[in-house]
């Protein structure tokens, strides 16, 4: 493992992260800083498993999570501590794939269906009430489905990623917070996931998980792709959910199949140029799944799991240097007890408290 050029100093400023097993109950909270120890919270509410996505609302003040076997939107209230309170539901009309939040916070938007998908447009509430905001809206194709999402930072976009059809579509975002059809679909590999976005808006990325690359477009202003010209660019085996530094300089790339956290610069024009890659854990077969990034850039958490304790589930952290290559942090190695299979969006970093 090649260490990159370490920050001066870590953001002492702490947050909460979150995660639950896809195949186990429950959502395991820490209180948690880019330096010491990660301290768990208080309670472990229940979710309903399988279960797939987990969000957070951009100001912090709620946690979302969707069970498959009985789908609904579950709400919960991100009180003193980060305890979480359970909340109202909505019933949701197909098995729920993921959530993700328009900056606005008002406007939240669920991915349903394995096939003939559709896109449920949700109005969370000043109490974290959520409700659905007008019909869904199909992707268009029975194919369609297993589809994860993205909001763009100006909130005029959403972008999902479909399995079945491997493409990518692209979908306007009304005043209203409702959706558009789907008005572009561009080409994925096998397995397209979990669209990343920089923060200025300029670039999209996507993990194709059976081709076991990462795919870069640049984005228009009207929100339309146009894939980078060298893309895909290789990955690890299974590469999964991706982070992005609040800059938009770096990319880590977690590969399930692989023992390794991928590494990439983020080029002006959308190109990404490979960093030294680092691996997950000191351990054979236990590697990582999802990533989630620290407010100030710093330090990227990532959530695995450990397939000789039955799939547990393990969070760590990694330095993040100057020069954007991780350095990992061997005094964390959080095993999550009752977790199982960290498969889907299954970690959420909450900023501040």
């Amino acid at each position: 493992m090649t260490a990159g050029t370490q920050p001066a100093s870590a953001d002492p400023i702490g947050y909460y992260i979150y995660a639950h097993g896809y195949l186990s109950d429950g959502i395991a909270g820490y209180a948690a800083a880019d330096t010491g120890q990660p301290t768990p919270i208080a309670g472990r509410p229940a979710t309903g498993m399988p279960n797939w996505p987990q969000a957070a609302s951009p100001d912090g003040r709620f946690l979302y999570t969707a069970p498959t076997t009985d789908p609904r939107l579950i709400s919960y209230a991100i009180g003193p501590g980060g305890v979480l309170t359970p909340g109202a539901s909505l019933p949701l009309p197909d098995v729920p794939i993921d959530i993700t939040f328009a900056p606005n916070g008002r406007d939240a938007y669920v991915v349903v269906g394995l096939v003939n998908a559709a896109v449920v447009p949700v109005r969370i509430g000043a109490d974290g009430v959520p409700v659905q905001n007008g019909p869904a809206t199909p992707l268009g194709a029975a194919m369609d489905g297993i589809g994860s999402a993205a909001v763009s930072p100006d909130g005029r976009s959403l972008y999902v990623a479909s399995v079945p059809d491997r493409q990518v579509l692209v979908l306007d975002i009304r005043p209203d917070g409702t959706v558009s059809p789907a008005k572009q679909r561009v080409g994925g590999g096998i397995n397209p996931l979990f669209p990343t976005i920089t923060p200025d808006g300029r670039h999209l990325f996507i993990t194709n998980e059976l081709s076991g690359t990462v795919q870069a477009f640049n984005r228009a202003d009207d929100g339309t792709l146009t894939e980078v010209a060298g893309s895909p660019y290789p990955a690890g085996i299974l590469p999964h959910v991706s982070s992005i530094t609040p800059d938009g300089r770096y990319l880590y790339v977690p590969n399930m199949g692989s023992s390794f956290l991928s590494s990439y610069a983020i080029q002006p024009d959308g190109t990404l140029q490979p960093l030294p890659n680092v691996d997950f854990s000191t351990q054979t077969g236990v590697y990582s799944e999802a990533t989630v990034m620290s407010p100030s850039g710093r330090a990227l958490w990532a959530l695995g799991q450990d397939p000789m304790r039955g799939t547990e589930e393990v969070l760590r952290r990694f330095m993040i240097g100057d020069d954007g290559v991780l350095t990992r942090d061997d005094s964390v190695d959080q095993y999550i007890d009752g977790t199982a299979v960290a498969d889907g969006r299954t970690l959420t970093l909450v900023p501040g408290h």
